[in-house]
């Protein structure tokens, strides 16, 4: 009788443990729900909203939990007092080694309520997606690290060997903004020096029924560089038209733009990640990734993938016309004519490369090609075992037989600049989503909501490796 008593009683203990653990991590999921929507509802984009309103929400949130002014600090650009940036740091007692660093931009790209179907500054759920501007880029890994932050902050038990540092940054979406990651480099360094980063710029691909297909992981971006065509004319009076036409002229040479395609550079990452995504995609796109992982000259292969924006965008240097402006009244010929280039550049190739190439192909001395804004380029970060090691370990558990691929991201981020500072920046979110899913800079802009919590869940197990 008593051991049926015994085991009665370490059963019903187990069930109350388990149950009061079950209890605990709804309440967490909901405490970070409630700072995803806080964050997703104030309005951060450069035309209408504040970074420094989020900020201080940020800040709040620290703050209660007992983050004070040596650990965590506000830095706002002098004469832009909504470009507000946050940098809070645990402190490891005799660190090891230089810190880790969690970056996430909180500004966000604008949105007009009249063109979305639901307000894009409510937190919507709906159909399994949360809805929002910045639900996706990059509200969701914001909210995940502040999340990681104050839980961490508030276990007794957690004495990292490292520091963590979170850096919620403003102005990585628009040149209006002073970029908060640059200036903080610039002029706060100290704040987020650190052996090596975590960034927006890769999550996870799912099939087209949504299965997982490959978690990914950023390891180098190409670079966004701004170019103009510009075609001048004396003009004249629209009732004697002449052939040298400003408009013309100008539409010609944006015809050879569109047909031009520039060189092919399959780069290491890109190869390894063809390698590794070949045969789970499967289907003729899946066999010529497949081929070009052996062969990177694969004619053929490479003419498949390239009919495939998000492929085509990884393996060359592509231009894509943007902005178009001309004439100066509807009864006169044009004196001016310009288009704008969007040019998202491979690594390794320069922005006068571009323009020499440019111009070569529009052939055309009275059109001016001009570098608008021009950046530097970055390289890779090393895939080193003490990067990879802690992925490939919690994604074998959240998403067994789902292997790890490197990627380059044809999109920029903010990697870049601390990358060029010589801390090496890894993009990762194990957030999973179909090809073109989430939208972001679109409208609707959405993120799954089981993604987003598998995706905190996979952030925090990381980080949580790479501080023990």
């Amino acid at each position: 009788m008593k051991t049926l008593l015994a085991v009665l009683a370490a059963s019903l203990s187990l069930t109350l443990t388990v149950g009061s653990q079950a209890a605990d991590a709804d309440a967490g999921r909901a405490a970070f729900r409630e700072i995803y929507k806080e964050m997703v509802e104030i309005d951060s984009s450069a035309s209408t909203g504040s970074c420094t309103k989020l900020v201080r929400a940020a800040e709040t949130r620290l703050q209660a939990v007992g983050f004070s002014a040596d650990d965590m600090q506000v830095v706002i650009p002098e004469g832009k007092p909504d470009d507000g940036n946050i940098v809070a740091r645990i402190r490891a007692k005799n660190p090891s080694k230089k810190g880790v660093l969690l970056l996430a931009h909180i500004d966000v790209v604008d949105a007009r309520r009249e063109d979305w179907e639901r307000d894009p500054f409510k937190l919507i759920e709906e159909d399994g997606f949360f809805y929002g501007r910045g639900s996706a880029d990059d509200k969701s890994m914001a909210a995940v690290f502040l999340d990681l932050m104050i839980r961490l902050k508030q276990e007794r038990n957690f004495k990292p060997r490292r520091d963590v540092i979170m850096a919620l940054t403003c102005g990585e979406e628009t040149s209006n903004r002073v970029n908060g990651v640059d200036y903080l480099l610039k002029n706060n360094r100290e704040l987020i020096d650190a052996a090596f980063a975590l960034n927006e710029g890769a999550g996870g691909l799912l099939s087209a029924d949504g299965k997982p297909l490959t978690l990914q992981v950023q390891a180098g971006e190409k670079i966004h560089q701004v170019y103009s065509l510009e075609v001048t004319n004396p003009g004249g009076h629209s009732s004697r038209p002449v052939p040298d036409n400003a408009i013309y002229r100008l539409a010609v040479a944006t015809q050879k733009i569109a047909q031009l395609s520039f060189p092919v550079q399959v780069t290491p990452v890109v190869r390894e990640y063809f390698r590794v995504s070949g045969p789970l995609v499967g289907g003729e796109v899946g066999a010529a990734m497949s081929a070009i992982a052996q062969n990177p000259d694969d004619r053929a292969a490479l003419e498949r993938l390239m009919k495939d924006p998000s492929y085509n965008a990884v393996v060359h240097t592509t231009c894509v016309a943007t902005q178009l402006e001309g004439g100066h009244a509807a009864n006169a010929l044009p004196q001016r004519a310009k288009v704008t280039l969007s040019c998202r550049v491979m690594q390794g190739t320069t922005p006068e490369q571009v323009k020499e190439t440019l111009e070569k192909a529009i052939g055309d001395e009275q059109v001016n090609v001009a570098i608008v804004r021009r950046r530097d380029g970055s390289s890779a970060p090393p895939l080193t075992d003490e990067i990879m090691g802690p992925v490939k370990k919690v994604a074998a558990k959240l998403w067994p037989g789902v292997p790890v691929a490197p990627m380059m991201s044809a999109g920029a981020t903010d990697g870049r600049f601390l990358m060029n500072a010589g801390i090496p920046t890894y993009g990762m979110s194990g957030m999973f989503s179909k090809s073109d899913e989430t939208n972001a800079h679109g409208l609707n802009e959405k993120r799954r909501v089981q993604s987003l919590y598998e995706g905190r869940e996979f952030l925090e197990g990381v980080v949580r490796a790479y501080v023990k």
